[in-house]
């Protein structure tokens, strides 16, 4: 069941903080959420709309399980609704939009990694067509792309990297020559919808023991068009990276750095390739940015700059490490955008000492009797850098992540760029926390803007916060989602309703700074 609606002025559950003035939330859509598990995904189709999949627990008649899916236009009118049948229960391992076509990926052999099929929607018609693929050896797929007619899928096959393009045409899969190496690991996988070219994005161990990045670009059909590797330099690793499409034999490779850990980074790195050369490496110790402490209270920024300053009158610079998430480079009117997030894992330290639960008499743990259990990972702010095509910095800001953790490392802050205002978002229990900058001012400070409900008497109950998320859209417009308990005792029939929602966001540069 469907609830469909135009937002009006609602009740919440929280009492507004500073609400954001540019945030607007125009439109909502309500799936009801049914008694029996069930797994919702969003896929963003650009102006065609949304593609929403419910992954049910229910039996299909014909067998497998019965799959609900919805298109809908960009204010969430529904254009069609469909039931489709897949083999296995919580099988979806990926999905992807392309050119007006939504693809849905599944195990086909729950036992059988290498058995694999894809649904594929199209926003011209209701009619689905269905793909049955086989890699040959098992695959434990990490990535999956579109460009054209052909789906993309990387990931590891015994612990080696491997890529993959099935042509939905002629149906066979091939395998892409110069992947199968142990000194290599797939860090991303990028596509260029207007020229078809796809790009791999890996980590490289080089003959000095220490890393770096390479990068290759291939056409629809797998050829290749480019092979950048980077040199680092004799004493740094670079940790990660991530690329700017390929345009025109132009691209630019932006990541973290270190000299020695693979987990710790000191600071970032901006690079420049044309016709796979590269032209300039750049590094940007973390000491030497402008605002990157500025998440922090006053009291501890302050201490932090005073250490930065006292190793800069020693000829010095101060090194700090993190752990950081880097995300897609965004491209903007000649500059260039770069985010990453900082997290760390937490332990539950749990004792095995038979005797109770310390390990030592005096009151100290034995390190003996102790196993750390992986708690997730917890993150606490996130860098945003904007570069010009020079890979010279011009601006640096960070934004403060409160009460987020997952148990997979994830992309928590979304990034909407227009004109010269960049908006970054993160959604925490059904409250978007928001922050814009504009050439690098800030315009306006973290805002609180709770997730707009579908009438005046709606009241938030509960949200489950490991669903949230938000995510970028099309040209101005992004999406939020989740799931929530809401009460109504106005509304006819029942008065609670757990729903799955998607609430589209919208911003208004009107607004005027003090």
């Amino acid at each position: 069941m469907i609830i469909n609606s135009f937002l009006n002025v609602c009740g919440q559950k929280k009492k507004a903080r500073d609400t954001s003035t540019i945030i607007l939330q125009p439109n909502r859509i309500e799936f009801e959420k049914a008694a029996n598990s069930s797994d919702f995904y969003v896929i963003p189709g650009s102006t065609n709309g949304l593609l929403v999949v419910e992954e049910t627990s229910e039996s299909a008649p014909q067998g497998g399980y019965i799959l609900n899916v919805h298109l809908t236009d960009t204010a969430f009118n529904v254009v069609w609704s469909r039931q489709d049948a897949v083999p296995n229960i919580e099988s979806l391992i990926g999905y992807e939009y392309f050119g007006g076509n939504y693809y849905l990926l599944f195990n086909r052999n729950q036992f059988k990694s290498e058995q694999l099929l894809v649904l594929q929607y199209s926003v011209r018609s209701e009619e689905v067509k269905t793909y049955e693929l086989t890699t040959v050896f098992p695959i434990n797929i990490k990535h999956f792309e579109s460009v054209g007619e052909t789906l993309l899928l990387a990931g590891y096959a015994n612990y080696r990297p491997v890529v993959i393009t099935y042509n939905i045409n002629d149906r066979i899969p091939k395998i892409v020559p110069g992947f199968y190496d142990n000194r290599n690991d797939i860090l991303d996988l990028v596509v260029e919808e207007k020229s078809k070219i796809f790009t791999v994005v890996m980590s490289e161990k080089m003959r000095n023991k220490k890393y770096t990045v390479r990068v290759k670009s291939f056409n629809e059909r797998g050829d290749l068009i480019q092979d950048n590797l980077l040199d680092p330099g004799e004493k740094k690793s670079l940790i990660d990276g991530a690329t700017t499409t390929f345009s025109g034999g132009l691209q630019y490779l932006a990541g973290t750095h270190s000299r020695k850990s693979l987990h710790y980074s000191q600071g970032f790195y901006l690079s420049k390739f044309i016709n796979g050369r590269q032209q300039f490496n750049k590094y940007y110790p973390f000491a030497e940015l402008s605002n990157f402490w500025d998440h922090l209270k006053p009291k501890r920024e302050e201490r932090i700059l005073r250490r930065i300053e006292k190793k800069k009158e020693k000829g010095k610079v101060k090194k700090f490490n993190y752990r950081l998430l880097v995300h897609e480079i965004i491209q903007k009117e000649g500059e260039y955008i770069m985010i990453a997030e900082a997290y760390y894992p937490r332990y539950n330290h749990v004792s095995n000492n038979p005797y109770g639960g310390i390990g030592n008499f005096g009151g100290v743990q034995d390190s003996r009797f102790t196993n750390p259990y992986f708690l997730g990972y917890k993150y606490t702010h996130a860098a945003v850098v904007g570069f010009d095509k020079n890979c010279n910095i011009i601006w640096d800001h960070t934004f403060r992540i409160e009460d987020k953790e997952s148990f997979l490392l994830e992309e928590n802050v979304a990034v909407n760029a227009s004109g010269d205002k960049v908006v970054l978002m993160y959604l925490e229990e059904s409250e978007i926390r928001s922050k814009v900058i504009e050439k690098g001012k800030v315009i306006e400070g973290r805002t609180f803007s709770p997730i707009k409900l579908s009438y005046e008497a709606d009241e938030l109950k509960s949200e489950d916060s490991s669903v949230e998320k938000i995510e970028r859209w099309y040209n101005n417009a992004s999406i939020a989602y989740g799931e929530q308990t809401i009460r109504n005792e106005k509304h006819a029939g029942k008065t609670s309703r757990k729903v799955f929602y998607i609430n589209k966001i919208k911003y208004s540069y009107d607004f005027q700074p003090d």
